[in-house]
């Protein structure tokens, strides 16, 4: 468990270094994609959280703070412009812990995909074509384990959970989700087409292509692969993540050497699970580690390269920059590296409007520099695509 008067200490700490100077307003992708609201922009929080921490220290806590922190996309951008080294997405992280225990998370969508990650371990239940794309691939009786987290399978889902708020309307749907919520049928409710679940079932065989292509020999936990429990994490569900964890790293502890497939469940791994299970030590890598490049064919494309948000800051990661400059001549955009401009994918089940608007501005900026736009990222690919045509890394890798 969390203790509660740590978060609050914590909180008063980090939103009490903000000086109010502005900078970080022009960084934070929210900010401009909400209508210049300021309570959705970095400085936002940093004064909502100071004001939150009084308020409940004085017992007069009566305002709601929970869009202003549930919008934070965690991209961490501000950071590397504050002054002061404020950090407003670590101030929305444990502002969310904060309100989860005072029982005031009041959104039916993240108690539903709460309940379902601990009750089918993913955020949305997998229909049995989802889990297709392995059916005939030979897996190793290895010391090392490939981990998908079922980042990319998942994608398919959101695009259907997308067109249904367009559908209904964002009221109608909350109505719809807590039916849902309330009787377990969300899986009948949400089907994607066979179509794309095939596409993004299609990175992955490819993904294994390359390993095994570079002499990578793994094992993988198939039909009971479960997610990471990343949205537990995010959604500040900090007591329940520990716990839900536990049974994760059950089915994992054997092995020596984790493969990620995605950036979030690459640093949920890397970086928050050994904070709370003290025997987690395998080594965690990111694929593209392993991929031996004089096994690729260099190709004559110019790219415009999207650097997702989990990949920068202080977490800074450049393995796909290194791939993707092999391969391809890269362009990148002024916003790029540890200043990167998310894709807005974290918005989309929440603040369907400004996710929308977020990635239209990422397509934008990089469109611009080249009609070939990647990335590496599942949600980073769904996200920006929206708008049109994204390649994953993958794809140039298996030209």
């Amino acid at each position: 468990m969390i203790d509660f008067n740590d978060l609050l200490n914590e909180l008063k700490a980090e939103s009490s270094k903000c000086i109010s100077c502005g900078f970080c307003d022009s960084v934070c992708p929210t900010y401009k994609n909400s209508g210049y609201d300021m309570a959705r922009t970095a400085r936002g929080r940093a004064q909502s959280g100071l004001v939150m921490f009084n308020g409940i220290i004085s017992n007069d806590f009566n305002l709601n703070f929970s869009d202003t922190f549930y919008s934070c996309l965690d991209c961490h951008v501000c950071l590397q412009v504050c002054p002061t080294g404020v950090d407003a997405g670590r101030i929305s992280d444990i502002s969310r812990m904060i309100l989860n225990k005072m029982n005031l998370t009041k959104r039916d969508e993240v108690k539903l995909i709460v309940k379902n990650i601990k009750m089918y371990k993913s955020p949305i239940p997998l229909n049995i074509k989802s889990y297709r794309w392995f059916s005939d691939i030979e897996f190793d009786d290895s010391d090392t384990l490939l981990y998908t987290g079922l980042m990319y399978q998942l994608m398919p889902y959101t695009e259907v959970i997308e067109k249904l708020k367009r559908r209904f309307g964002n009221d109608l749907f909350k109505r719809l989700i807590n039916i849902a919520s309330r009787h377990n049928y969300l899986s009948r409710l949400v089907i994607p087409e066979d179509r794309k679940i095939d596409y993004y079932s299609n990175k992955l065989r490819l993904i294994v292509r390359a390993l095994k292509n570079s002499g990578v020999g793994f094992d993988f936990l198939g039909y009971n692969e479960p997610y990471p429990g990343t949205l537990l994490y995010d959604y500040g569900f900090i007591d329940d993540f520990i716990e839900y964890i536990k049974n994760v790293y059950n089915l994992i502890k054997d092995y020596k050497k984790i493969i990620t497939v995605d950036p979030h469940t690459y640093n949920i791994l890397k970086y928050e699970y050994k904070k709370y299970i003290k025997d987690f030590n395998p080594e965690i890598v990111y694929y593209l580690d392993l991929l031996k490049t004089d096994k690729m064919k260099r190709t004559d494309l110019k790219i415009a390269f999207h650097d997702p948000c989990n990949f920068n800051g202080d977490r800074r990661y450049k393995g796909a920059r290194d791939i993707a400059e092999s391969l391809a001549m890269v362009i990148y955009p002024d916003r790029s590296g540890d200043k990167t401009f998310c894709c807005g994918g974290p918005d989309e089940l929440l603040f369907p409007e400004i996710s929308k608007n977020v990635s239209e501005d990422r397509y934008n900026q990089l469109i611009k520099l080249s009609k070939n736009i990647v990335t590496s990222c599942p949600i980073c690919l769904y996200s920006i695509s929206r708008n049109g045509n994204v390649m994953d890394i993958i794809d140039i890798i298996s030209f």
